[in-house]
């Protein structure tokens, strides 16, 4: 059959129905007075690009036939009654672009399922809530692009949108590490190289690892040992046990141990790590040059460093340093022992820099970030 059926109610309970063919690209039911609409039916349209549910009174909305659906762009539910909406059916509709849920009844959105792909217009009153795994994925600019926020008299809201950042213990209190380990993997599928530091920083930490978040590599790999079986305590622990092996192995070949806690790590199994991480941050400094010309300083290598960045931080220094305050940096480095290389070169602009350090563009853009304050 090439014909499907979009079947709606009133609020007196009166069943409408209105056909479509399976090759539309467009199905549009807006101001149709309709309380509830029954969406099974659409999952056999397979050019879908736009739903257009506007200017109704729909209080729950069921999106599980579109879980399936590539090629659907927007989805336009505004001016509704919508109390509740679960965004999760939509996590592997990779093509989607906006939604728009302005002028409804929402009080909390997750928006965890959409975050690296869509866009979502909402009222301002809306409290947004999105997995620990994304808290670094978006610079709160970028976040303010992307959550478009829109006050009751229908101005828009400039400001970054608020986001609640839910752990994987909290979580854990209410669904088992099957569902949990599911949520991870499925966003996972959207995660391109050049945001793997932020993801996995933001996974560590949700699972309360925060002294072993400064991984630099694949974030899948941590949950490369787990199984969907187990139970979240037992889960938490493989994984753990399995990070310190991925940093022992990066760690080994010249890699970072910035963001690395040696002292939380001391009553736990990374203990282990703790020597390395001392002989690495050592060599770091002893393998670092900051270039020089006049009284400007390039310092991004350094701050890729355990020890610089702590120092930089604490002096308030960016990427490029101007004036005479690399004295402070160098008695700085003093204090602890080491002595920081400089090297004077004709033009800052045409230094080729080589990192003494194995890391990860998507690390390098995080740090940035994080100097630049750039999160929210």
């Amino acid at each position: 059959m090439d014909e499907i059926s979009i079947r709606y109610w009133s609020p007196h309970g009166r069943q409408e129905e209105r056909k479509f063919h399976c090759a539309d690209t467009k199905i549009d039911l807006t101001t149709r007075a309709a309380k509830k609409v029954d969406l099974s039916d659409v999952e056999r349209c397979e050019k879908l690009t736009a739903l257009n549910l506007a200017n109704n009174m729909i209080e729950e909305l069921e999106l599980s036939p579109l879980s399936k659906n590539k090629t659907i762009s927007e989805i336009h539910l505004e001016n509704n009654h919508l109390v509740s909406l679960n965004l999760w059916p939509l996590v592997r509709c990779s093509g989607l672009e906006k939604i728009i849920l302005t002028q409804n009844r929402l009080q909390t959105l997750d928006v965890t399922p959409i975050f690296t792909h869509s866009s979502v217009m909402l009222d301002s009153s809306v409290v947004l809530s999105a997995d620990n795994i994304f808290r670094f994925f978006f610079t709160s600019k970028e976040l303010a692009k992307r959550f478009l926020l829109v006050r009751p008299d229908k101005a828009p809201w400039t400001a970054p949108p608020v986001l609640m950042w839910a752990l994987y213990d909290d979580l854990a209190r209410n669904m088992g590490w099957t569902h949990i380990q599911d949520r991870i993997l499925s966003v996972l599928e959207h995660i391109t190289e050049d945001n793997w530091y932020s993801v996995q920083r933001g996974l560590l930490i949700g699972l309360g690892m925060k002294e072993l978040a400064g991984f630099d590599g694949d974030p899948s790999k941590i949950l490369d040992t787990t199984k969907a079986s187990m139970d979240y305590r037992t889960a938490r622990k493989v994984i753990f046990n399995r990070t310190v092996e991925l940093l022992d192995e990066q760690i080994s070949r010249n890699g970072p141990t910035l963001f690395l806690d040696t002292e939380a790590m001391e009553e736990t199994s990374a203990s282990k790590l703790i020597p390395k991480i001392v002989e690495a941050r050592a060599k770091e400094i002893e393998n670092t040059v900051v270039f020089t010309k006049g009284s400007t300083s390039l310092l991004n290598s350094l701050w890729l460093t355990h020890y610089g960045y702590k120092i930089l931080e604490a002096l308030n220094v960016g990427i490029k340093h101007f004036g005479v305050g690399l004295e402070k940096v160098k008695a700085s480095f003093a204090d602890l022992g080491f002595s920081l290389k400089t090297q004077e070169v004709e033009s800052l602009q045409d230094v080729q820099l080589k990192h003494p350090l194995v890391t990860s563009r998507s690390m390098r853009k995080y740090v940035i970030n994080e100097i630049e304050k750039a999160y929210l």
